[in-house]
């Protein structure tokens, strides 16, 4: 991934933190010159540096990872559009702000019913306990077996984190400042509360 030295993040904790919080990714590989994409759900555990997820069975991606020696996984956060009008030196061109982590490692497919309830019950309780709702997984056990038949899991060992969190940093604290006024005025929230961070530094 190309990243320029002042949008650069290199700190593990942090972009694992990333993942956890943009946990929605797309998994590239590629098979005999083909490449693949799925997007999915993942989670992250910190300690084993792994990645995890499952996808449907029916999809044929999964059979290509049995003989792909690495992936990539793409997650993406806040992204805005950056109109010079925001600074106060005009001269210059529009940009994007925007975050995004490339995660690279080898994958390991999960097929036994333990693991996969496992994978599933850790990932459905994630967002779960984001939403306000008094469904359970309980619930859902008449067909649980059924619907873990249905899936592969998968996990990743990282060997290569890259992140790139551009969002101004280039720019006069003056423009940041005029970005980030903006960007709230217009609503957008986000991506303004990163640079607000970020000028403070936190």
């Amino acid at each position: 991934m190309y990243t320029p030295s002042s949008f650069k993040e290199t700190d593990p904790k942090v972009l694992l933190e990333f993942i956890q919080a943009h946990n929605f990714g797309t998994l590239f590989s590629q098979s005999h010159g083909v490449p693949e994409a799925t997007h999915l759900p993942f989670m992250v555990n910190f300690e084993e540096h792994t990645l995890t997820t499952h996808m449907a069975r029916a999809n044929k991606h999964w059979r290509n990872l049995e003989d792909v020696q690495q992936v990539l996984c793409v997650f993406q956060g806040p992204h805005s559009y950056i109109t010079p009008a925001w600074y106060k030196d005009r001269v210059t061109v529009p940009t994007w702000n925007y975050a995004s982590v490339h995660v690279y490692g080898t994958p390991l497919l999960i097929h036994d019913s333990k693991e996969l309830r496992s994978l599933v019950t850790e990932l459905t309780e994630h967002h779960e306990s984001m939403v306000d709702t008094d469904w359970s997984l309980e619930e859902g056990e008449p067909t649980m077996e059924t619907d873990l038949k249905a899936i592969v899991g998968i996990q990743i060992n990282i060997t290569d984190l890259q992140g790139t969190f551009k969002f101004n940093q280039n720019r006069s604290k003056e423009d940041q400042q005029g970005v980030i006024d903006h960007l709230e005025k217009g609503g957008e929230k986000e991506v303004s509360c990163i640079m607000r961070r970020n000028l403070k530094g936190e």
